[in-house]
């Protein structure tokens, strides 16, 4: 019986939570020796995340550029991209990420049979612009199935398109790395991209707030456009010799492990990979209760604390009862580990496996 081909499309292997995934997912699979395991990207960038070697890999050999002209012509060319390497490989199931890209996937391969299933990666409730959000309304209702990450998020798309066949996955935590010889500092520390989503600015306003010894630090680790914007305010409250801010890093378990505190204050979410990350890691949790995820991953007052979107003022008490609180700390930390465990990358994928092969299967 001849290997099933699967094919995974997403724009590229830069730094972010759809990235992760689908390396996580492509390196999984890419140890059954009945699959055969292909990855389209979409542009040329640089790859962040590393990629079994078994995986083919098929992507652009001409970088993109963001000029109006030049925009307009790579989305024509992408449509054909997609279209000719699919007819070479002839896969059994494809699978996409991220939500415009998720309407090129589907318009290049209409009048084809080929099975795809696609996955939005962020809040399927925010507005894509008049274009792509009807593209979505159109075409993923022809889509073999649609993945969703949270159950939220499912409700959420079955009343935007239609289709009957969505299964609420969640994403798959990546292996967690060890440093036993790393020594837990006073650190409260945020990783995401610094983009008005992710809302850093309520947390530095929060730290600015407490009440602490100056052993507390603040640290902040990503990159985006508002990163100058950050250091700016960190200036303006007086916090620059205690707040750290660091682009991404390769060795971010190092991080958390050396972290008390994993404070999130983003204002929406599709899966918040960095939240899971932080509980894996064994760190006491608070976050905004944002659409969508947080709730799905934080039990309030067992394994962390949830606090409502925008309320600054609980948020500072509770974080401020946290760092208070070592024991508090400890026992939120030794809860939320138990994660690692309910999204394993060995779970989490074979449930990803089953529902797009499955399908076409049956």
């Amino acid at each position: 019986m001849p290997n099933k081909k699967i094919c995974l499309i997403i724009p590229s292997l830069r730094h972010g939570g759809a990235e992760r995934v689908i390396s996580v997912l492509a390196n999984e699979w890419a140890k059954n020796i009945d699959l055969e395991i292909y990855l389209i990207l979409l542009t040329k960038q640089e790859h962040f995340y590393s990629i079994d070697k078994r995986v083919k890999i098929i992507e652009p050999s001409k970088y993109y550029r963001s000029n109006p002209i030049d925009k307009a012509f790579y989305s024509l060319w992408t449509l054909y991209f997609i279209r000719k390497n699919i007819k070479n490989i002839r896969p059994d199931s494809i699978l996409s990420f991220c939500e415009r890209y998720n309407n090129i996937v589907l318009l290049s391969l209409l009048g084809t049979k080929n099975s795809v299933f696609v996955s939005d990666r962020n809040n399927p409730k925010r507005n894509l612009g008049i274009v792509h959000e009807n593209l979505r309304k159109k075409l993923y209702g022809k889509a073999t199935g649609i993945i969703a990450q949270t159950d939220t998020a499912n409700q959420i798309l079955l009343a935007k398109t239609n289709n009957k066949n969505i299964k609420t996955i969640p994403n798959p935590i990546r292996y967690i790395e060890n440093f036993p010889d790393v020594q837990k500092e006073n650190i409260i520390i945020n990783v995401g991209r610094f983009e008005s989503q992710k809302n850093q600015k309520d947390l530095i306003e929060i730290f600015s707030r407490l009440k602490l010894d100056d052993s507390w630090k603040l640290m902040l680790i990503g990159v985006g456009s508002l990163k100058s914007n950050l250091v700016q305010q960190v200036g303006e409250k007086g916090l620059t010799n205690r707040t750290i801010i660091l682009d991404f890093q390769s060795d971010i378990d190092k991080y958390f492990q050396k972290a008390k505190i994993f404070a999130f204050t983003s204002i929406n979410e599709g899966f918040p990979n960095a939240l899971l990350e932080a509980m894996a890691n064994g760190l006491a949790c608070i976050s905004y209760d944002c659409p969508t995820g947080p709730s799905e991953l934080i039990v309030d007052e067992i394994n962390g604390n949830l606090i409502p979107l925008h309320d600054i003022d609980l948020f500072q008490q509770k974080l401020q009862e946290l760092v208070d609180n070592e024991n508090k700390q400890l026992n939120f930390g030794k809860t939320a580990q138990e994660s690692k465990y309910k999204y394993s990358t060995a779970t989490i994928s074979k449930l990803y496996l089953n529902f797009i092969l499955n399908e076409v299967d049956n």
